[in-house]
């Protein structure tokens, strides 16, 4: 208990004597942190831009007024039965009727034409939407059956598959550059760290020489060092938290309008994972400064 102690209390010496070596290196593997963090934060958001713009895509079969109601429920439940739907949504030719007047309610043309048809100049809709985006080309070639054919009016195709391609290589853009930045940062951060035991063993040389000549293990010489960057570690794990958790809670408001007021899922994600990235995260960074530091100090202890 008392080696450990000293152990302890050397490692906050050094700690305190070196202090602004200590609090760059700390801002190093903090901003190394926050890419990390942010890059996941990216990419919950590409994931998420691109599961809305899905969830928006469909195909809207327009029937002719006077389709018989048995042909509409036979084309829904074959519809139901293929494997590439994933709803299908049978709209009346009233519903229908009310959506549009809602659209033009403020065209009194459109409105007032309506008024002099003594009938209903619209047929039932049935939206349907697939499972995977590539089944909506199959989707549109199933629909055009012979026995439904002749009572279909129109149909679109509500198709977001070239904004959801753009985005997914916008994606792996974003993804590629904060990937090179987190390797860029975790580099320097190393180097920094690597320099700062440097620095730190150079001031207590003496000492060192000292304990070597009393018979010091290597392992006693070397464990405030290498304790000393777990300090350093913890310090910017926590900065890098504190400062992330501040700025999800800023920019989750503001991403809502971007998924017509939805939660864009940021929070949650990390709320969900917070275990396993932190864990990962400071298990690495630990790992990497034991490991540069118990190097370093064997480098001079060899000498």
């Amino acid at each position: 208990m008392i080696t450990a102690w000293r152990i302890f209390t050397a490692s906050w010496k050094h700690f305190a004597r070196n202090a602004w070596l200590a609090v760059a290196t700390i801002f190093v593997f903090m901003m190394a942190l926050l890419s990390v963090n942010v890059l996941l934060g990216v990419n919950v958001v590409m994931d998420r831009v691109v599961t809305v713009l899905e969830d928006k895509v469909d195909i809207t079969v327009t029937f002719k007024p006077e389709t018989p109601e048995q042909v509409l429920t036979q084309a829904r439940f074959y519809l139901t039965t293929l494997d590439q739907v994933r709803t299908v949504q049978l709209i009346p030719a009233d519903e229908v009727l009310a959506q549009f007047r809602k659209r033009h309610e403020r065209d009194n043309k459109v409105l007032a034409a309506l008024s002099e048809i003594d009938r209903n100049p619209l047929g039932a809709q049935i939206v349907v939407k697939a499972k995977s985006p590539d089944d909506y080309n199959f989707l549109l070639q199933a629909i055009q059956s012979p026995q439904y054919q002749t009572y279909i009016q129109s149909q679109t195709y509500d198709d977001h598959k070239a904004a959801m391609t753009k985005i997914r290589e916008v994606g792996e853009q974003v993804r590629f550059a904060g990937a090179l930045l987190v390797a860029i940062f975790a580099l320097f951060g190393l180097l920094t760290a690597f320099n700062a035991i440097r620095v730190a063993i150079y001031t207590h040389r003496e000492e060192i020489a000292i304990m070597r000549l009393v018979g010091a293990s290597s392992f006693y010489i070397r464990a405030p060092f290498v304790l000393e960057g777990v300090w350093i570690s913890l310090f910017a794990f926590a900065m890098a938290a504190s400062l992330y958790g501040v700025a999800l809670v800023w920019a989750e408001p503001v991403l809502r309008p971007l998924f017509d007021g939805a939660d864009p899922g940021i929070i949650a994600f990390f709320l969900d994972h917070a275990l396993l990235i932190g864990g990962l995260e400071l298990g690495a960074m630990l790992f990497l400064v034991v490991v540069v530091s118990w190097v370093a100090v064997g480098r001079y202890l060899r000498r």
